[in-house]
């Protein structure tokens, strides 16, 4: 059988996209078998999603777009990620979910200190059900919650990190906490 270059170049293809949607579920497969209670996660959204993108760009670039807090509700329960989104406020969501290939580019699981874990679940819990914060805005004492507000305000209700890790972004008048900032202070405080 003789092959046109049409042939061999479908046949590339073919090829390349196999290996990189399985190299796509590798490391979805290692993120969520990594996630334990009280870990922080985070991932990277789709490029052609507008809130990755914008968030992204608040940050000067970077490499995470949305934060969460894996928790379990009943001991040796299902473990959940709990995260605030817009439009719905903090929710619950499988780690499969939180990280699938709709939502998620990337990710990554910062597992807590054992003697840390209960602290962090319990506080993450304490604030789930609260609204969105479309003002971002941190000086409402947490009635209102973005992303990496939930995740700093639990991690430093249960003692592991001390100050928030705040920045000017382009177009918002008030200070915030970014993805990348909170991942890179967790980063230093407990690894």
């Amino acid at each position: 059988m003789k092959l046109t270059s049409s042939m061999v170049v479908a046949m590339v293809f073919m090829a390349t996209v196999t290996f990189v949607g399985a190299e796509a579920q590798a490391w979805r497969d290692r993120v969520i078998a990594a996630v334990r209670p009280g870990a922080v996660v985070a991932r990277r959204g789709l490029d052609n999603d507008p809130i990755t993108q914008a968030v992204l760009f608040g940050q000067g670039g970077g490499k995470w777009s949305h934060v969460g807090i894996a928790v379990q509700l009943i001991p040796d329960g299902q473990i959940y990620i709990e995260s605030a989104m817009p439009g719905v406020g903090t929710k619950l969501e499988k780690p499969e979910v939180f990280f699938n290939a709709e939502q998620a580019s990337e990710g990554e699981v910062l597992l807590m200190p054992v003697d840390k874990v209960d602290a962090v679940q319990n506080a993450a819990k304490s604030l789930l059900g609260r609204p969105f914060d479309d003002q971002l805005a941190l000086d409402d004492n947490g009635k209102k919650l973005y992303c990496t507000e939930l995740v700093a305000m639990a991690l430093q209700s249960a003692g592991v990190i001390k100050d928030l890790p705040m920045r000017s972004v382009p177009f918002l008048p008030q200070k915030v906490i970014t993805p990348d900032d909170l991942i890179a202070t967790v980063r230093a405080t407990v690894l």
